[in-house]
């Protein structure tokens, strides 16, 4: 080895450690989750509350579409503590960190944005169907749609009148742990129909089929259809009592 190689040695060797630590660091603060997440407070956050457009959200997300024009009655419904005024930009990188944001209107429905409510489970009681039941007994309907890319989640239910009349959800891994009701006419008719495992050749759901179940059913969270109006929301943090 030559002595200009020798000496170069201990400095690549000491730059690649370096690299290593921070490469290390930085994947270690990306999986841990934010505040919020996890049943904690969520972590500040400065909202603007200059009216804007709606922004495209929907995947790896949780959220409401309840058949209102009234954001602040569906405010009021979840009691939001810490509420403020929140744009789209604002309001739904808020959601990502943990607050609850309750989006301006859009074609007569308002969105409630939420990514770490808890997702639908097979026991029918816990997750979202209490608020979903609660949402549709005050504004007459209701929809409930998740996505998580990472565990391959996807789920749909719909309530209508305080009664959740469709509900479907996927857990990823072939596992299906909550279908009831009859798929409804928009899934029939888009051929948004899904099989267990057992089936000779499953079907499984994905991220789109989600987003276009949604569409069908209240407000497609592309927002592809255009003709939106500018608008402000509320956000706050949702009670756990």
């Amino acid at each position: 080895m030559s002595p200009i190689v020798a000496a170069a040695v201990p400095a690549v060797l000491f730059f690649a450690l370096i690299f290593g630590i921070w490469h290390y660091q930085r994947r270690q603060r990306a999986m841990r989750p934010p505040a919020g997440k996890s049943g904690g407070e969520a972590v500040p956050a400065a909202f603007a509350d200059e009216p804007d457009f709606p922004l495209p959200f929907g995947y790896s997300s949780q959220w409401f579409a309840v058949r209102t024009t009234d954001t602040r009655a569906v405010a009021d419904l979840l009691r939001l503590n810490g509420r403020q005024r929140a744009n789209w930009r604002t309001g739904l990188a808020g959601a990502d960190a943990g607050y609850c944001f309750v989006t301006p209107p859009v074609n007569g429905w308002t969105l409630v944005i939420q990514p770490a409510m808890p997702e639908l489970t097979g026991d029918g009681q816990s997750g979202p169907l209490p608020a979903l039941e609660a949402l549709s007994r005050a504004f007459g309907e209701a929809c409930y749609f998740g996505t998580h890319r990472v565990v391959g989640y996807r789920a749909w239910a719909r309530s209508v009148d305080g009664v959740i009349v469709r509900g479907f959800a996927y857990a990823g891994s072939g596992a299906i742990v909550f279908d009831r009701g009859e798929p409804s006419e928009e899934e029939r008719t888009d051929n948004r129909l899904f099989t267990g495992p057992e089936a000779a050749d499953p079907v499984f759901p994905d991220e789109e089929d989600v987003r276009r179940i949604a569409g069908l059913w209240s407000v497609d969270p592309a927002m592809a259809q255009g003709g939106y109006t500018r608008g402000t929301g509320i956000i706050g943090v949702l009670r756990t009592s």
